[in-house]
């Protein structure tokens, strides 16, 4: 076992690890990930079966191609969700 890992997540990186990394100016991906990620668990509704399926897809790249498309259009459209909340949120402010 590795110094600064726990027994049930022996292939996380430590936190010491990963701040190290996001100091490469290359780290912009992994970075926005993060942050993706970080958002998305702070969501109830991105569920342990939608963390189970993202980990299946980082251990077994690459992502299909049709997989790609069909999120590509999902986030599209979640964004233009996003953009309509905020904008009837400054309305109603």
């Amino acid at each position: 076992m590795t110094l600064g890992r726990t027994d049930e997540y022996p292939a996380m990186a430590t936190t010491s690890e990963l701040l190290l990394t996001l100091r490469n100016p290359d780290s912009g991906w992994l970075a926005t990930l993060i942050v993706a990620l970080s958002e998305a668990q702070s969501d109830p509704v991105f569920s342990a079966h939608h963390q189970a399926l993202l980990a299946e897809l980082c251990r077994a790249p690459p992502i299909p191609l049709v997989v790609r498309a069909a999120a590509l259009q999902r986030s599209l459209d979640f964004e233009r969700r996003l953009d309509r909340e905020s904008a009837d949120l400054a309305v109603a402010g």
